[in-house]
């Protein structure tokens, strides 16, 4: 009788024990929802202000430009538009679920949300792509006269590539998703995958008391077999939305370093000061100058509508140089200056600004790279190691919605290193 009561007293024990650890998981996912959720506002309300004025601003930009458009601008736009979906449709759409657990909006909302959602992070890691690969086409083409309209040329048509192909891969997940009822006789619905949906049921049919032991080893097999498939999709997503990304920003910095070793290299020779002979009589440049008294890296400060922009600025506020400058391509891709005052030289306090002018542009450039791969990289490292079953993600798991949550936070990020606390130019 002893033992009987003793044993009944530790079964005791174990159930209140086991109670406790329930209610303080249960506890523990609350407050994770919880900051989830807060983490997830706080990106709408401060990022959806900053990139709507962003991309109005850029926008007024990009129409002021008439002939020499910028590709930076370009590609910041896009990017713009993409921070910009993530806000409005991801961010809602998972607000809404963490807080209800079900899905209100139908089959069709389901699998539209399910595709723009997706659609938004492939399109912003491909204008990641394509603003590192521009920087490598930039280093190359340093000295060239027409870069300019080419990169312009170039950014257009890789981000047509990447529209396109942001759409393509975002295709599945219309398909992938749909509306489901788990529990009978309940109305409980949610936007899930056919691979949850299948495992669920298979699940629900495996625990059934009437199910044969034969039919359960069909279980197994049928759900290792979905199991495997849902892995194929997860990792094909993956590589596409980060890690191919990932690999082309580092191969091409790293052939930026290497151009820009190069040209280092040649400019340690003793050089000349910088000028530009014009004719005024409307005549191409002179290039009879000889190469070794140029810098390779200073033939193109006077070809983009922005520095050009910024040469006029600079000499109408210092009083450096009176001169109007008017540029275009001819056929040969060389350029027509005008020179009011008949001066043979630039101002070196416009160039300076112009100087100045790139290397901000190719700074943003760099940090939107930077914050990018800082931001998006744990969720995609931690999610590989999920994938393949790495025993410490045991632990971990939970943080993964943490991380999944801190890549919005790259859509506050942009619209402050575009400078948008800045004021707007005259």
């Amino acid at each position: 009788m002893l033992v009987a009561s003793s044993n009944e007293n530790l079964t005791l024990e174990q159930l209140e024990d086991d109670n406790a650890l329930k209610e303080a998981e249960e506890l523990a996912e609350i407050l994770r929802i919880k900051i989830e959720v807060c983490i997830y506002i706080l990106v709408f309300l401060i990022g959806g202000p900053l990139n709507v004025m962003t991309l109005y601003r850029s926008l007024q930009s990009f129409s002021r430009a008439h002939k020499a458009k910028s590709q930076i601008l370009l590609l910041r736009i896009t990017l713009n538009l993409a921070d910009l979906m993530t806000l409005f449709l991801y961010v809602p759409k998972q607000v809404i679920w963490l807080i209800t657990y079900q899905w209100y909006g139908g089959e069709f909302l389901c699998r539209a949300c399910a595709f723009f959602s997706t659609f938004s992070f492939y399109l912003n890691s491909f204008v990641i792509a394509c603003i590192a690969i521009d920087r490598v086409f930039g280093a190359y083409n340093i000295s060239s006269l027409n870069a300019h309209r080419k990169a312009y040329i170039r950014c257009r048509n890789l981000l047509g590539i990447g529209w396109v192909a942001a759409f393509i891969l975002s295709l599945p997940q219309a398909v992938v998703f749909t509306t489901t009822s788990p529990y009978e006789n309940i109305d409980f619905k949610q936007c899930a995958t056919i691979f949850m949906i299948f495992l669920h049921e298979k699940r629900m049919e495996y625990q059934d008391p009437a199910t044969t032991d034969a039919r359960r080893m069909e279980i197994d097999e049928e759900a290792t077999m979905m199991q495997r498939w849902e892995k194929m999709y997860a990792i094909n997503h993956f590589l596409f939305v980060f890690w191919i990304p990932c690999i082309v920003i580092v191969f091409s910095y790293a052939v930026v370093l290497l151009i820009l070793q190069g040209h280092l290299r040649q400019e340690r020779s003793p050089q000349m000061c910088f000028k530009f002979r014009v004719n005024t009589s409307d005549s191409a440049l002179n290039e009879s100058q000889s190469t070794a008294t140029r810098s390779p890296t200073r033939s193109t400060y006077l070809l983009t509508q922005e520095e050009s922009f910024a040469l006029r600025s600079s000499n109408s506020k210092e009083n450096i140089a009176h001169y109007e400058f008017e540029s275009h391509h001819t056929r040969q891709g060389s350029i027509k200056s005008k020179v009011s005052n008949g001066g043979t030289k630039f101002g070196a306090m416009a160039v300076t600004t112009i100087h100045r002018a790139k290397q901000h542009a190719k700074r943003q450039a760099a940090l939107i790279i930077v914050a990018y791969l800082c931001i998006w990289s744990p969720y995609n490292f931690f999610t590989v190691l999920n994938l393949f079953g790495v025993p410490i993600m045991e632990e971990l798991r939970h943080f993964l919605s943490f991380l999944n949550a801190a890549i919005c936070v790259n859509t506050v990020v942009n619209p402050i290193i575009y400078g948008v606390f800045r004021p707007p130019k005259k």
